[in-house]
């Protein structure tokens, strides 16, 4: 039989089984658990809130409190498609959460697992080689790929299975507990090569993307709401192509001076009209001061910003050495690879450069990519922000050589506002950065050509970019302490474990939107060399 054959069999005889027998089967089931050393020896256990026709163990939950052991319950991520188990304290209840199942609170603590943990999985079925019939959606399967305690598989006796359909991603566990026995489960002699199981794997996953991707492209636009998976993608190629648009009509201006005056029409014209549009499709709490972060920047933060500051200029020094060479750094200032940074010498036009090059490019971004982008993504863990928001940075400015210091700006930008807390840090970084390279820039050139000396030169910079960033890590260290001493609460979620990141990566990158994004920057940079 096929696994949905064997589900709707074992799920229409989990129905069919009554109140008695089951009230009679759990008791037996929990006192078989109870009273085995696996239990005894536990400092933790890891169980879950049943379903009406589930096995139902929450009597184990206060005799674990009784013998100090912790107890935690799984929290799904729907999103992400995984789980992670959080803390039940003792006078603790659970609530209602994703799929109707009952979880911890929003308070409560993630619990990571360790060798002293006993998990009970629950499933429809299990054989006595321990695999798992569940309900196909892979969530215990990924828990239990790193998990380092020992995985107990709870089912009733009669429901055991000889032998069930496997792949090679199947994690099975390490012993049965039924209401009859405690088993030892015994595992085949020929095991999969790793090469083997990492290539079903890779294929799993690349199915996994591309049914997502599938049911993000044909899901019908009045149903959709803006969630993470598509709407920051739209919003950037959005900005692509009315950038695009301003390039095309820019080159068809005889007159530089109507370059000038146009540009930070242009520019708000790029970056505003995505986000009023996504304002008027219901987005607004996207722009409250608590989302956007308008939180003032305080003094202790300020010898970090310096920090910071310096590792930007020396990191894009670096950076564009690397991929365009020590000549690189000789030029003029230009935006987006279409606006030239030009200024006649008097006082306004002066001004105007300063405006029109460093202070409107840096609000419209830095309101655009960290005060909008960012917080679409944070579900999937701050890294991943930070890293999908300097991409999106990067990918905007549409210059092959320059993609990798771009990149490294955005990230440190977003890593700058979760460290401070505050849009308005960034936008002052930003901007300070785009006053070096305006007038900062030419002088620095003029500094290296006369020195004669690239290597003494590039030496000095690596060891300032090098002395700044470990005084800068520092100074962060301090703000997340001192905010600990404040008890100063956590907007985000709980820190997503170093294993989901990459799920987690391929989820909001292999969308419709993003990959659009990516194939048009892709040829306007070819179109460009």
């Amino acid at each position: 039989m096929t696994k949905e054959e064997l589900r709707a069999r074992y799920k229409r005889e989990r129905a069919d089984l009554g109140a008695n027998r089951k009230k009679e089967w759990d008791t037996a089931l929990t006192r078989r658990i109870a009273g085995s050393d696996y239990f005894r020896r536990a400092k933790k256990v890891f169980l879950y809130a049943p379903k009406k026709e589930e096995i139902n163990l929450l009597p184990l939950v206060k005799l674990a409190w009784k013998h100090g052991k912790t107890v935690a319950f799984p929290r799904c991520d729907t999103e992400a498609e995984t789980i992670s188990f959080f803390e039940l304290a003792p006078g603790e209840r659970l609530v209602s959460g994703a799929f109707g199942i009952y979880e911890p609170p929003e308070s409560a603590k993630l619990c990571e697992a360790d060798e002293s943990t006993l998990c009970l999985v629950p499933g429809l079925t299990f054989d006595r080689a321990g695999n798992r019939l569940g309900y196909g959606k892979g969530y215990y399967d990924r828990y239990l790929s790193t998990f380092p305690g020992v995985s107990a598989g709870v089912v009733y006796d009669d429901f055991l299975s000889e032998a069930l359909p496997s792949e090679a991603w199947d994690k099975p566990v390490d012993l049965l507990f039924t209401d009859k026995n405690a088993i030892g489960v015994s595992r085949p002699v020929e095991e999969t090569t790793k090469l083997q199981l990492l290539l079903l794997r890779t294929k799993d996953l690349a199915a996994r993307v591309w049914e997502f991707a599938k049911k993000e492209a044909t899901e019908p636009f009045g149903e959709r709401s803006f969630r993470p998976m598509h709407s920051p993608p739209v919003l950037v190629f959005a900005a692509f192509v009315l950038l695009l648009l301003v390039g095309a009509v820019d080159t068809f201006l005889l007159n530089r001076t109507w370059e000038m005056i146009l540009l930070i029409p242009f520019q708000l014209l790029v970056f505003g009209a995505p986000l009023g549009f996504y304002l008027l499709l219901g987005g607004k709490n996207s722009f409250s001061k608590k989302n956007l972060r308008l939180a003032r920047v305080r003094t202790s933060h300020l010898w970090f910003l310096a920090c910071v500051l310096v590792v930007m200029i020396s990191g894009s020094l670096l950076s564009s050495i690397v991929t365009g060479g020590i000549s690189s750094l000789d030029g003029s200032f230009t935006l987006y690879s279409t606006f030239v940074a030009k200024m006649s010498g008097n006082f306004f036009s002066i001004l105007y450069v300063l405006f029109a090059f460093a202070i409107v490019p840096a609000a419209c971004e830095e309101l655009f990519f960290r005060g909008v982008i960012c917080p679409f993504y944070e579900k999937f863990g701050v890294g991943i922000a930070v890293f999908v928001s300097g991409l999106f940075f990067a990918m905007v400015h549409f210059s092959l050589p320059l993609f990798l210091t771009y990149f490294f700006l955005g990230a440190l930008l977003a890593f700058t506002l979760y460290a401070t807390g505050s849009l308005y840090a960034t936008f002052a970084l930003h901007f300070l950065y785009n006053l070096f390279c305006l007038f900062g820039q030419p002088y620095l050139s003029d500094f290296y050509v006369n020195a004669g000396n690239n290597a003494v030169f590039i030496f000095l910079v690596t060891v300032i970019f090098l002395l700044f960033c470990a005084l800068g890590v520092g100074e962060a260290r301090k703000i997340y302490h001192r905010y600990a001493k404040e008890g100063k609460p956590s907007v985000f979620r709980e820190p997503m474990p170093l294993r989901d990141y990459p799920r987690a990566l391929v989820k909001v990158l292999f969308t419709p939107g993003t990959l659009f994004c990516l194939l048009l920057w892709i040829v306007v940079c070819l179109v460009n060399l």
